[in-house]
């Protein structure tokens, strides 16, 4: 059997470790754009801020595909797919065939589509090489604008800030990280990132990036303030890689859609990670959550589904964490406005210590929770989630600090 992987990160190397345990004699090929991967994306805003040092952000060494028996094509695009020729086509022209095809290409920072946004001193950050530029590029004496605060944008945020730059944080909608937290724990986030130097605007959403002399000065805002900066960082979402399936008919606006195996409507094809629409774990539905975990998870089914397993892959469980000095935050589960009427929410908030527990159940089961502060116990509800388990009836607010 040929198998070939599209992408190598997180999903890519997963399916194909998991691959090469069920079938140890075939040909594996892994395909990528970039020239070295496994690298840890989650570690990027930490390289940002200097606390991680370049080398400590390789996941393999470079003998990696060497002792796997993987072949590898790194630093060239796929351009095309052809189903059903069952083929592969590189930048170079070159064709490689396949028996099982696995789609993990990841994806893109999107952009908000605004005039300016091809000046000189506009980054993303995403890869290695997107990191790069933004070293390379920051000003020295200007202030920069990271647009969009979600997951990575407020790290990305507080990294800059912790290196001593006057960092504008702006999202607009009216509470940083609008998909995860409620009011009450965006507040106490909020509070976080003015205590780290982070200036956020809220119901703030830019119009046009303004240049002097092809490089950034401004960003000019929809109500028609414009805000001085020297360099803007746009972290305002992700879209699938997926270019090169175009004319298959296999993908839609928000990812390649697969079943509980992981499988296309291609029986030859797979799909796992960032550029999927996969099952979410607790409704069911086809949803769109690029995290590190979920690509792992389903990269592990994916790959062995290829050599015939049968497996089924349970779902996306939304998850985040995130932590600006002292101020610890984790999610996950079924985020506000996403509970049914057949939702129980119990939240219960200690200003003054800085904490705050949000708990949805639903049926006596965990399907959300939300905390900030210091709990040694996340894991375990985590785990209460993962399962399912039913729990005793959740307590009053007030009962929960003890």
């Amino acid at each position: 059997m040929r198998y070939v992987i599209i992408g190598a990160s997180a999903a890519g190397c997963q399916a194909a470790e998991t691959l090469r345990r069920y079938a140890p004699e075939s040909d594996i090929t892994l395909i990528s754009d970039e020239p070295r991967p496994l690298y840890s994306r989650p570690l990027l805003t930490y390289l940002l801020s200097g606390e991680v040092a370049p080398d400590r952000v390789w996941l393999q060494g470079e003998d990696y595909f060497d002792q796997w028996g993987f072949a590898a094509v790194l630093g060239e695009p796929v351009t095309g797919v052809d189903p059903r020729a069952r083929e592969v086509r590189l930048a170079s022209g070159r064709v490689l065939p396949y028996d099982r095809l696995l789609v993990a290409s990841g994806a893109r920072p999107r952009l908000p589509g605004i005039p300016g946004e091809d000046l000189a001193g506009v980054f993303t950050l995403r890869t290695l090489t997107d990191w790069q530029r933004l070293e390379a590029g920051l000003p020295a004496d200007a202030p920069v604008a990271v647009v969009g605060a979600g997951a990575v944008g407020v790290k990305a945020a507080e990294a800059l800030a912790h290196r001593g730059l006057k960092v504008l944080l702006l999202e607009a909608e009216p509470r940083a990280l609008p998909r995860m937290l409620d009011g009450a724990a965006a507040a106490l986030l909020h509070e976080a990132l003015a205590r780290r130097g982070v200036e956020l605007h809220l119901n703030a959403g830019p119009g046009a990036v303004l240049g002097k002399r092809g490089r950034v000065r401004a960003l000019g805002m929809t109500d028609g303030r414009e805000i001085p900066a020297g360099a803007v960082l746009f972290a305002t979402g992700v879209t699938p890689n997926l270019e090169f399936l175009e004319g298959t008919g296999l993908t839609g606006p928000d990812g390649l859609t697969v079943d509980a195996h992981l499988q296309t409507v291609d029986p030859h094809i797979y799909a796992a990670g960032d550029c999927t629409q996969a099952p979410h774990f607790l409704t069911g539905r086809p949803a769109y959550y690029p995290i590190w975990p979920g690509a792992v998870a389903q990269g592990r089914v994916a790959g062995a589904n290829m050599a015939g397993a049968g497996l089924a892959y349970d779902g996306v469980l939304p998850q985040n964490s995130i932590s600006l000095g002292g101020f610890h935050l984790i999610s996950g589960g079924l985020g506000p406005g996403e509970e049914g009427p057949d939702c129980e929410v119990v939240a219960d908030l200690d200003h003054r210590r800085g904490r705050y527990r949000r708990r949805v159940y639903r049926q006596g089961r965990l399907v959300g929770l939300t905390f900030v502060g210091e709990f040694e116990d996340a894991g375990l509800h985590f785990q209460l989630m993962a399962q399912q388990l039913p729990v005793r009836e959740p307590v009053t607010p007030g009962q929960m600090w003890g």
